[in-house]
C-alpha cells in the first residue's frame, strides 16, 4: 500500500493519466442515463435557437447566459449520430477531463507532486459523483471547469511573474486566466469565482501582482465584449439579455419566497446530507483548517474568499438543487493541496481517499440502472408520447421537465418550458391559457404532476384544458392529453416500465 501511495504522489505524468482515466471510468456507465430534466430542455432550446424569433432564445426563454446554450448546441449536433444520452455525456466527460488536468497543474503551482494528485483527485471525485448529478451535462458543470481553468491559469502567472525571466509571459497568462473566468460567467452567471480567487490572490501578492489584474480584466473584456455584440445584433438586446440573467433572478427568490416552502426546505435536507455523503463536509473542514493554518498565505486567503463566494452562490438561488454542490470543486481542490502545504498530508488523504470511495459506491449503486438504459418516469411518458406523435406535433408539459418534448420530439410552442420562469413571468397564466384556447394550440398535454401544484390554475386555464384536451394515458402516473379532434395511433392507455428514478417533482 505504500509504495502505491508513494508513486500516486510522486508527481508522474503517469499518475495523471491514471486520475484521468479513474475519471473516465467513473463516467462511462451514464452514458446511457435517462435525460435529465435540464439536458432535455436545454436540448430543446439549443435545437431551434436560431429558427425561430420571438423570445430570448428562438422562441423559448430561460433565465441562462448564451455561452450554455453554445455548449448544448454543440450536444445537439452530435446527437443526430450519437444520440442525445450519448452526445450529451461525452460533452461533459470532455469538460471533466480538462477541468481534472487544470486542478492537477493547480495542485502542483500549490504543493508540488502531492498537491497535484489530491487536487486532481477531489476534482475528479466531486465532479463525478451521481450524488451531485456529476456524470449528467448539469448545467453548472461548464462553468466549474472554466473557472478550475481560470484558478490554474492565475497560479501560473503568479509564479511567473515572480521570476525575472518569465515576467513578460505572466501577462499573457494572467489575460488567459481573464478569458476562462468570463468565459465561467457566460456559461452559468454567478460563478464569479475566478475573477474572486484571482483578483484576492494578486491583491495581496504585492506589486508586481497587482498589474496582473489588468492582465485579468483584459482578458475578460473580450468574451464579454463578443456577447454584448451579439445581444445588440443577432440577439434580443443588451437590457433584455441583461434582464433575463440578473433582474430576473431577483424576482424569482421573490416568489420562491412566497410559495410553499416545503420543497425548498426538503431539498436543503438533500443537499446538507449529500455533503456529508460525497464526503465533501470533511473536504470543506479540511480546507478551513488548512486555511486557517496558512493564513498569511494569499493562496490561502485566494481560497478561503473562493470557498466563502461558493456558498454565498449555493445559496443565493434559494432553490438547494444538489447539483449547486459543484460550485464547491474549484476550492475544495485547492483546498486539499493547501492542506498538504500546510502539513496535514495525512488527513487530506483520509478526506479524499473517503470521496473517492463515496463516487465509486454511488457509481456502483445507480450504474447498472444506467447500462440497463432504464428510462426516468419523465422520460418514459416523453417515449409514450413519441411513439404516437406525428412530424410537427407541439406539446406543453405542466409544469416543467421540458425533457418530454425533446424525447417525444414536440416542438414547444409555450416560451417557459421551466416552472419557475412560468411562475414569475406568466403568474396567472394568461399567456398560456391563450395558446390553449388557439385552434392552432399544442396537440399534446402533459400533466406531470398536478395542474394546482403551488396553486396556480385559474377557472380560465380550467376551462381551456377541460374545453380543448381529453385523456388518453397514464404513464408511470402522470397524465397525457391528447386535443379534442386530433385522431393519433395511440399505446396503452396505462402503461410504465421499469424505472430508472424519478425526476420530477413540485419545485
Amino acid at each position: 500500500m505504500r509504495r502505491v501511495v508513494r508513486w500516486c504522489e510522486s508527481g508522474s505524468s503517469r499518475v495523471l493519466l491514471a486520475v484521468l482515466a479513474l475519471t473516465t471510468a467513473l463516467r462511462l456507465p451514464f452514458l446511457w442515463a435517462p435525460l435529465s430534466s435540464d439536458e432535455g430542455g436545454f436540448l430543446l432550446v439549443a435545437h431551434q435557437w436560431g429558427d425561430t424569433s420571438g423570445e430570448l432564445y428562438g422562441n423559448q426563454w430561460v433565465d441562462r447566459p448564451p455561452g450554455l446554450l453554445l455548449v448544448f448546441r454543440l450536444a445537439d449536433a452530435m446527437s443526430g449520430v450519437l444520440g442525445d444520452r450519448v452526445a450529451l455525456r461525452l460533452v461533459a466527460l470532455a469538460l471533466a477531463l480538462v477541468g481534472v488536468a487544470a486542478a492537477w497543474y493547480a495542485g502542483r503551482a500549490v504543493s508540488g507532486a502531492r498537491g497535484a494528485v489530491v487536487a486532481a483527485a477531489v476534482m475528479a471525485a466531486l465532479t463525478s459523483t451521481p450524488v451531485f448529478s456529476g456524470p449528467r451535462l448539469a448545467t453548472a458543470f461548464p462553468a466549474v471547469t472554466f473557472v478550475m481553468v481560470s484558478a490554474a491559469l492565475a497560479l501560473v502567472a503568479t509564479t511567473l511573474v515572480a521570476r525575472r525571466a518569465t515576467r513578460r509571459r505572466a501577462g499573457a497568462v494572467a489575460a488567459a486566466a481573464g478569458v476562462a473566468a468570463a468565459c465561467a460567467v457566460l456559461m452559468k452567471q454567478n460563478y464569479v469565482d475566478g475573477f474572486v480567487f484571482a483578483v484576492v490572490l494578486w491583491l495581496l501578492g504585492g506589486r508586481r501582482a497587482w498589474r496582473l489584474v489588468g492582465w485579468l480584466l483584459l482578458g475578460a473584456a473580450g468574451p464579454f465584449l463578443l456577447t454584448a455584440v451579439w445581444a445588440a445584433t443577432d440577439g434580443p438586446g443588451i437590457g433584455v439579455l441583461w434582464e433575463a440573467l440578473y433582474g430576473f433572478r431577483e424576482e424569482a427568490v421573490a416568489v420562491i419566497l412566497e410559495s410553499s416552502t416545503v420543497a425548498p426546505e426538503r431539498r436543503m435536507r438533500v443537499f446538507a446530507g449529500a455533503l456529508v455523503v460525497s464526503g465533501a463536509a470533511l473536504l470543506i473542514a479540511v480546507a478551513v483548517w488548512a486555511v486557517w493554518r496558512r493564513r498569511r498565505s494569499p493562496v490561502a486567503l485566494a481560497t478561503a474568499a473562493a470557498l466563502a463566494y461558493s456558498f454565498v452562490g449555493m445559496a443565493g438561488g434559494g432553490s438547494w438543487w444538489r447539483h449547486y454542490a459543484l460550485q464547491l470543486a474549484m476550492p475544495l481542490a485547492l483546498g486539499a493541496a493547501l492542506a498538504v502545504r500546510a502539513g496535514l498530508l495525512r488527513t487530506v488523504r483520509v478526506a479524499v481517499a473517503l470521496a473517492l470511495a463515496s463516487t465509486l459506491v454511488s457509481v456502483l449503486w445507480q450504474g447498472p440502472a444506467a447500462v440497463a438504459q432504464r428510462p426516468s418516469s419523465g422520460t418514459a411518458v416523453g417515449e409514450w408520447v413519441g411513439a404516437a406523435a406525428e412530424p410537427g406535433d407541439a406539446g406543453f408539459v405542466a409544469y416543467g421537465s421540458p425533457q418530454v418534448l425533446r424525447v417525444a420530439g414536440l416542438q414547444a410552442l409555450y416560451p417557459y418550458s421551466w416552472s419557475l420562469p412560468l411562475r414569475v413571468r406568466d403568474p396567472d397564466l394568461d399567456e398560456l391559457t391563450a395558446l390553449l384556447d388557439d385552434p392552432d394550440g399544442p396537440e399534446w398535454l402533459i400533466e406531470m404532476g398536478s395542474f394546482t401544484w403551488w396553486g396556480i390554475a385559474t377557472d380560465e386555464f380550467d376551462a381551456a384544458v377541460a374545453g380543448h384536451y381529453r385523456q388518453v394515458a397514464d404513464v408511470c402516473g402522470h397524465r397525457v392529453y391528447l386535443r379534442k379532434g386530433v385522431e393519433r395511433d395511440l399505446g396503452p392507455a396505462t402503461w410504465c416500465p421499469d424505472l430508472y428514478g424519478r425526476t420530477t417533482s413540485p419545485s
